[in-house]
């Protein structure tokens, strides 16, 4: 059994590995995470992401997303200092948060969506006055010939 810390979005917890295989893990918690759930596990300074496949009682199996060494998860030590969750939130350790850069992205896709749509009304309008210019120019090119017809000169 060697034991770890595992993180499920912001929360930490102690979880102990029970069994290693090259792509997964054999886990053991107090709150398991839910089928599906992406975790991370850390022991150390060797860190696994990996998701959830299944979950039994405190006990659930995860595939990691790269080949897992069994050498260096058993030979790193643990942080002397774990992660907590005292206050229900994480310390932030982006050089710009997290929340600015989600914000201003959203906001570059929202202009990029807005001139988007600009060029298809754009794009649109010519379409459709193009349309009404020929109905109406088929609909008074008769009666204009006839007009026209009618006011020349005689003779």
């Amino acid at each position: 059994m060697i034991s770890a810390r595992m993180r499920e979005g912001d929360c930490w917890s102690d979880a102990n590995i029970l069994n290693v295989s090259s792509r997964g893990l054999l886990l053991h918690s107090s709150k398991p995470p839910s089928r599906g759930a992406y975790i991370e596990v850390r022991r150390g300074n060797y860190v696994i992401v990996a998701r959830v496949v299944w979950t039994e009682a405190n006990r659930f199996g995860v595939r990691a997303q790269d080949k897992l060494s069994f050498d260096c998860l058993v030979a790193d030590k643990p942080q002397a200092k774990r992660p907590t969750n005292d206050t229900g939130a994480m310390v932030e350790r982006r050089a710009t948060p997290r929340s600015e850069a989600l914000e201003w992205r959203h906001t570059q896709c929202r202009d990029r969506s807005r001139s988007i749509q600009f060029v298809w009304f754009l794009g649109f309008g010519v379409i459709l006055s193009t349309f009404v210019y020929q109905a109406v120019d088929e609909t008074l090119s008769q009666p204009m010939a006839i007009l026209t017809g009618q006011l020349q000169p005689k003779g």
